[in-house]
Protein backbone atom coordinates (compact mmCIF):
# COMPACT_ATOMS: atom_id res chain seq x y z
CA UNK A 1 0.00 0.00 0.00
CA UNK A 2 1.03 3.75 -1.27
CA UNK A 3 1.24 5.21 2.65
CA UNK A 4 3.72 7.73 2.54
CA UNK A 5 4.87 10.40 5.72
CA UNK A 6 4.39 13.96 4.90
CA UNK A 7 7.77 14.15 3.76
CA UNK A 8 7.98 11.23 1.86
CA UNK A 9 4.72 12.08 -0.09
CA UNK A 10 6.17 15.80 -0.81
CA UNK A 11 9.68 14.39 -2.11
CA UNK A 12 7.61 11.49 -4.01
CA UNK A 13 5.25 14.85 -5.66
CA UNK A 14 7.99 17.13 -6.34
CA UNK A 15 11.29 15.36 -7.14
CA UNK A 16 10.72 14.88 -10.54
CA UNK A 17 9.32 18.31 -11.36
CA UNK A 18 12.05 19.81 -9.14
CA UNK A 19 14.75 17.59 -11.37
CA UNK A 20 16.55 16.81 -7.95
CA UNK A 21 17.12 12.87 -8.34
CA UNK A 22 15.69 12.03 -4.80
CA UNK A 23 13.05 9.68 -6.36
CA UNK A 24 13.92 7.07 -9.34
CA UNK A 25 10.54 7.15 -10.78
CA UNK A 26 8.81 9.95 -12.07
CA UNK A 27 7.10 11.53 -9.19
CA UNK A 28 3.29 11.21 -9.75
CA UNK A 29 0.92 13.92 -11.08
CA UNK A 30 -1.53 13.47 -8.32
CA UNK A 31 -2.23 13.06 -4.56
CA UNK A 32 -4.55 12.27 -1.65
CA UNK A 33 -4.63 13.34 1.79
CA UNK A 34 -6.66 11.96 4.20
CA UNK A 35 -7.83 14.16 7.06
CA UNK A 36 -9.09 11.80 10.15
CA UNK A 37 -8.84 10.28 13.40
CA UNK A 38 -7.48 6.67 14.64
CA UNK A 39 -10.87 7.36 17.08
CA UNK A 40 -13.06 8.26 14.45
CA UNK A 41 -15.17 5.39 13.62
CA UNK A 42 -16.55 7.28 10.41
CA UNK A 43 -12.86 7.60 9.64
CA UNK A 44 -12.52 3.92 9.73
CA UNK A 45 -14.92 3.28 7.58
CA UNK A 46 -13.58 6.01 4.66
CA UNK A 47 -10.08 4.65 5.08
CA UNK A 48 -9.87 1.21 3.29
CA UNK A 49 -12.25 2.68 0.35
CA UNK A 50 -9.76 5.31 -0.40
CA UNK A 51 -6.96 2.29 -0.13
CA UNK A 52 -8.99 0.64 -2.53
CA UNK A 53 -9.29 3.40 -5.15
CA UNK A 54 -5.43 4.64 -4.90
CA UNK A 55 -3.03 1.70 -4.69
CA UNK A 56 -3.97 0.22 -8.05
CA UNK A 57 -3.62 3.84 -9.72
CA UNK A 58 -0.45 4.57 -7.73
CA UNK A 59 -2.04 7.40 -6.48
CA UNK A 60 -0.09 7.98 -2.72
CA UNK A 61 -1.86 8.67 -0.22
CA UNK A 62 -0.50 10.70 3.06
CA UNK A 63 -2.71 10.34 6.09
CA UNK A 64 -2.95 13.27 8.55
CA UNK A 65 -4.46 12.05 11.64
CA UNK A 66 -5.28 14.81 14.31
CA UNK A 67 -4.86 12.34 17.51
CA UNK A 68 -1.63 10.58 16.25
CA UNK A 69 -3.11 7.51 15.69
CA UNK A 70 -3.59 4.98 12.23
CA UNK A 71 -6.42 5.06 10.64
CA UNK A 72 -6.13 1.00 8.85
CA UNK A 73 -5.48 0.01 6.76
CA UNK A 74 -2.79 3.25 6.83
CA UNK A 75 -0.79 2.22 9.30
CA UNK A 76 1.72 5.33 8.30
CA UNK A 77 0.78 8.42 9.39
CA UNK A 78 1.80 12.44 9.90
CA UNK A 79 0.61 14.77 12.30
CA UNK A 80 -2.11 16.76 11.16
CA UNK A 81 -1.10 19.51 13.59
CA UNK A 82 2.22 20.20 11.55
CA UNK A 83 0.50 19.74 8.15
CA UNK A 84 -0.45 23.20 6.56
CA UNK A 85 -3.49 22.26 5.00
CA UNK A 86 -4.45 19.63 7.42
CA UNK A 87 -4.23 21.82 10.52
CA UNK A 88 -7.28 23.79 9.32
CA UNK A 89 -9.38 20.90 9.31
CA UNK A 90 -12.27 20.34 11.46
CA UNK A 91 -14.74 17.87 10.11
CA UNK A 92 -13.57 14.31 9.61
CA UNK A 93 -12.97 12.67 7.68
CA UNK A 94 -12.02 15.10 5.23
CA UNK A 95 -10.30 13.97 1.69
CA UNK A 96 -7.84 16.15 -0.48
CA UNK A 97 -7.07 15.78 -3.72
CA UNK A 98 -3.71 17.45 -4.28
CA UNK A 99 -2.42 18.35 -8.72
CA UNK A 100 1.00 18.83 -9.31
CA UNK A 101 -0.41 20.78 -12.18
CA UNK A 102 -1.64 23.71 -10.11
CA UNK A 103 0.36 22.69 -7.03
CA UNK A 104 -2.93 22.98 -5.11
CA UNK A 105 -5.80 20.94 -3.38
CA UNK A 106 -8.08 20.74 -6.81
CA UNK A 107 -10.71 18.95 -4.49
CA UNK A 108 -11.67 18.51 -0.78
CA UNK A 109 -14.22 15.53 -0.43
CA UNK A 110 -16.05 16.46 3.65
CA UNK A 111 -17.63 13.68 5.47
CA UNK A 112 -18.68 10.19 4.39
CA UNK A 113 -22.01 8.78 3.88
CA UNK A 114 -21.45 5.49 2.61
CA UNK A 115 -18.87 3.60 0.53
CA UNK A 116 -20.35 4.03 -3.07
CA UNK A 117 -20.65 7.73 -2.71
CA UNK A 118 -17.27 7.97 -0.99
CA UNK A 119 -15.73 5.96 -3.84
CA UNK A 120 -17.55 7.96 -7.02
CA UNK A 121 -16.57 11.44 -5.46
CA UNK A 122 -12.58 10.82 -4.49
CA UNK A 123 -12.90 8.91 -8.15
CA UNK A 124 -14.14 12.41 -9.96
CA UNK A 125 -12.08 14.11 -8.03
CA UNK A 126 -9.07 12.37 -8.60
CA UNK A 127 -9.46 11.79 -12.25
CA UNK A 128 -10.50 15.70 -12.39
CA UNK A 129 -6.73 16.35 -10.86
CA UNK A 130 -5.31 14.24 -13.67
CA UNK A 131 -7.51 15.83 -16.35
CA UNK A 132 -5.28 19.02 -15.06
CA UNK A 133 -1.97 17.53 -16.08
CA UNK A 134 -2.98 16.82 -19.41
CA UNK A 135 -3.89 20.52 -19.74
Amino acid sequence: MLCLTRRRFLTTLLAAGAGSGLVAQEAPPVGVILVGAGWCSVCKSAAPVLAALTQPAGVPVLVASKDGRPIPPFLEISDASDHPVAARITTLPTTLVWSKATNTVTAEIVGYRNARHYAQSVSVAVRAAFQLEGS
